[in-house]
């Protein structure tokens, strides 16, 4: 019996969530994934403020010229994802199926994108701190053997955090750009008249993105280093 009274609370709150998420935006074939992968989706509703707008919708805050590179990335991740939703659509009636076999991963591959802008962001905000940059520290401690050194480490730990910067920027983007490509195929396959099969094939891709991009934004302590 709690078992039943569970599932039926879980779902009766995915409706709920389901039904948020559509008001603030979301895409009509995604009631269904939503009610079922609500946690999932949860935390963009819970976002507040500019980033709520900027998370669900995928447009940048209005009137904030100081976060120029956030516009940026909100705007190209909305971009694909308007394009995407567009696709996944069109699956309506054609290659539906794979929609429900793909949901919790493509709900992911999108979380994926959010994550890893945030944390392209949180990397511009600490290289463009005073410290990253040359102080009068950093030029006393050439005079001083021991400092010296520890200076030394300490520029080559910034540099490598710039490195993994862009590192990450371009996963980010060329992930993006695959995407768009897989998209423009789906719709290529629906109109030249192949199998459904070809459509699960694209849409088990993009699904898959999210291995690579999770893959590439994790800390590996050999490529980065602890100075």
């Amino acid at each position: 019996m709690l078992l039943i009274e569970t599932t039926i609370f879980y779902v009766l709150f995915g409706v709920v969530v389901a039904v948020a998420s559509y008001l603030r935006g979301g895409a009509t074939f995604e009631l269904v994934a939503t009610t079922f992968f609500w946690p999932f989706y949860l935390p963009m509703l819970l976002a507040t403020g500019e980033d709520a707008g900027e998370t669900l919708s995928g447009k940048p805050p209005v009137g904030n010229e100081s976060v120029e590179e956030r516009d940026a990335l909100a705007t190209a991740i909305g971009q694909v994802e308007g394009e995407l939703d567009a696709a996944l659509e069109g699956l309506d009636g054609w290659a539906e199926d794979v929609l429900n076999c793909e949901a919790r991963r493509l709900v992911e591959l999108r979380s994926a994108w959010r994550l890893q802008a945030e944390r392209i962001r949180q990397l511009d905000r600490l290289l463009a701190e005073p410290a990253t940059h040359d102080d009068p520290l950093a030029a006393a401690a050439a005079d001083v053997g021991k400092a010296r050194h520890s200076e030394e480490v300490r520029r080559e730990n910034i540099r490598q955090l710039s490195a993994l910067r862009k590192q990450l920027h371009g996963d980010l983007i060329g992930t993006l750009a695959w995407v768009r490509e897989l998209v423009t195929m789906i719709h290529l396959a629906k109109f030249s008249g192949a199998p459904a099969a070809r459509a699960e094939e694209l849409v088990a891709q993009i699904a898959a993105a999210v291995q690579g991009l999770s893959e590439v934004s994790a800390w590996r302590e050999e490529e980065v280093g602890v100075g």
